[in-house]
């Protein structure tokens, strides 16, 4: 029942972060399901996004800087509200959402890939298509049963780092075409479809708050942890603002055209030639893998930190010689396996693409708002609240909360379904299990020892009476 205490470091921390933020990928799936809604407004979002997400992960780092553990947000938010049903449910939104963000990556994969092959004039049947989707789930599945240490230090790190590198080239290459000032600008489009390419962008940029979940794992974890957060914001987050301006200076045909075009990026890359293409996309999909990877291993100790707490079927917290959740895992993997086929059978693959893109946003931006309003209540509780956790916060959160009740819609049938189906897992869920178990009560101290919240809390009480 436990993870593989303090063996990794920033470097690991810096390659989770990343995985989730995913800059190249998320200028191929959500910044290309954001230009749905905003067309080039798209730049303008991402910024936005990019700011948000700076005072988001501000308000993130309140708690990280001073509680540590596997469970990662849904920790923090037991910690302020002291309530196991805030706790839980935020716990599972969050997994959920994890899951519905690799079904969203999967079929992003299949989408480039057929794009791709669909300009050599190649189409792929069905059965192809299926393959390349189920493949698209499996790798990030089987390969987060590695040692964390070999995944993030060895294969993730690197990869994201390079893509972050491509962006930036785009971008430099895009101002030979000078620069566009009203890309930063938010045009004619309406407040709510700015508000849900919103969401959609701060979703991926915000992914750096994915290492949080590595507290048990890593040495020093209240600074390695922060650190690695705030390491691939800056890299990460502005590769992929830089690289959404590039997508839009790019685009040689008329721009109401652009949002139309299923993904620009690799008719743009094809522009310059096969080589070219061929490398985009072979970073597109490894950056979607990788994602998969980041979002795979978050929400496996999601369910596993539950199990350990009493609040999830017990065979959730058996580990691997790896030490890595190995039930936990495959439940992961097969949750999205089941979101991805039921979507693309019954919505075809587009609209499965936009509704699950949709929902993943506001399931994931939900949780962020508890945990926003949470932090300083959380300091009163410690004895240190103060102006700066307090106000941050609040205008972080007010933002999200924006964004949320913004893109909230009249959802179709398909979107109605998936909620409520959803809803009823959590709440059948919570009946039958997550109320007889104590969830958000684990925390790790800083020798990466799992102790109980209440005993942690007490001593930074005292030591903030103390000081």
């Amino acid at each position: 029942m436990r993870l593989s205490k303090g063996s990794i470091s920033l470097k690991e921390a810096y390659g989770q972060a990343m995985a989730v933020t995913a800059p190249l990928g998320s200028v191929v799936s959500t910044s290309t399901a954001a230009i749905l809604y905003a067309g080039y407004s798209v730049v303008f979002t991402t910024l936005l996004a990019l700011l948000g997400s700076a005072l988001w992960i501000f308000t993130l780092t309140r708690y990280t800087s001073k509680l540590a553990s596997a469970g990662g947000f849904y920790t923090y938010g037991y910690s302020a509200w002291r309530s196991k049903k805030i706790s839980f449910f935020e716990a599972l939104i969050e997994a959920f959402a994890y899951s519905f963000l690799n079904a969203v990556n999967a079929i992003t994969a299949y989408l480039i890939i057929s794009i791709s092959l669909g300009i050599f004039g190649i189409s792929l049947t069905p059965i192809e298509e299926g393959i390349i989707i189920f493949l698209a789930i499996l790798y990030p599945t089987i390969i987060s049963l590695s040692h964390i240490k070999f995944v993030l230090g060895k294969i993730v790190s690197i990869s994201a780092t390079a893509e972050a590198v491509l962006l930036i080239v785009m971008f430099a290459f895009s101002l030979t075409k000078g620069f566009h000032f009203n890309y930063m600008t938010p045009g004619n489009v309406p407040a709510h479809d700015l508000a849900t390419a919103f969401v959609l962008s701060m979703v991926s940029i915000s992914g750096a708050g994915a290492a949080t979940y590595l507290g048990e794992e890593v040495k020093h974890p209240t600074k390695t942890v922060t650190l690695g957060m705030w390491l691939s914001l800056l890299i990460g987050g502005t590769a992929m603002f830089l690289g959404t301006y590039a997508l839009i200076a790019l685009w040689n045909g008329p721009l109401s055209a652009l949002a139309c075009s299923p993904q620009p990026l690799i008719y743009e890359m094809y522009s310059f030639g096969v080589l070219p293409l061929l490398i985009a996309l072979v970073m597109s999909i490894n950056s979607l893998f990788a994602s998969n990877i980041g979002t795979t291993l978050g929400a496996a100790r999601i369910i596993f930190n539950l199990s350990r707490e009493k609040s999830a079927p017990a065979i959730f917290s058996k580990v691997n010689k790896s030490h890595e959740p190995v039930i936990a895992t495959i439940f992961v993997g097969s949750i999205t396996g089941l979101v991805t086929a039921l979507s693309v059978i019954f919505l075809g693959i587009n609209i499965a693409f936009a509704d699950i893109s949709a929902i993943t946003g506001i399931l994931w931006l939900s949780g962020r708002i508890i945990d926003g309003f949470g932090v300083p209540v959380f300091y009163y509780r410690i004895g240190q609240l103060g102006l700066v956790s307090t106000i941050i916060p609040l205008i972080a959160t007010g933002l999200n909360l924006w964004g949320v009740t913004e893109s909230i819609s009249v959802p179709d049938i398909a979107s109605i379904v998936i909620l409520t189906s959803t809803m009823a897992v959590l709440i059948g869920w919570y009946l039958i299990k997550g109320r007889k178990g104590n969830p958000g009560s684990l925390v790790v101290d800083d020798n990466n020892e799992v102790i109980p919240i209440d005993e942690y809390l007490k001593k930074l009480k005292e030591k903030s009476v103390t000081t």
